[in-house]
């Protein structure tokens, strides 16, 4: 196969890909697609934190172990959210005598609600 053909060959799928997606979305694309909840879970993810990071990479929230950093009680398992300086703004866990904990914190740390 010589080289012109071969480009026209892609040319010709690549506008053939992209004709049909455009042909489809227009039969297709205002059907709603649920997910099925029937399946069972194939997979196991362990970790030891999950991070939801920003485009730019900025933490905004984890969900994890007591990373030691909370001036107070280890809180594990926690979902820790973060403001926009990387500072933690809102804490949910449970402390160590199986007691539930909720606490919001202002920009310096300090405490400015809680409920145990």
């Amino acid at each position: 196969m010589k080289k012109g053909q071969f480009t026209l060959i892609v040319i010709l799928a690549l506008f053939a890909g992209f004709m049909g997606g455009i042909v489809s979305s227009q039969f297709l694309g205002n059907r709603t697609v649920f997910a099925r909840e029937d399946l069972p879970a194939k997979e196991v993810v362990v970790a030891n934190e999950f991070r939801l990071v920003s485009d730019d990479g900025r933490i905004l929230a984890t969900l994890g172990g007591h990373p030691g950093k909370e001036p107070f009680l280890p809180i594990e398992p926690a979902l820790r959210f973060f403001d926009r300086q990387g500072d933690m703004r809102m804490l949910v866990g449970m402390i160590p005598v199986n007691q539930p904990y909720a606490g919001f914190f202002d920009e310096n740390g300090k405490t400015t609600w809680e409920a145990k």
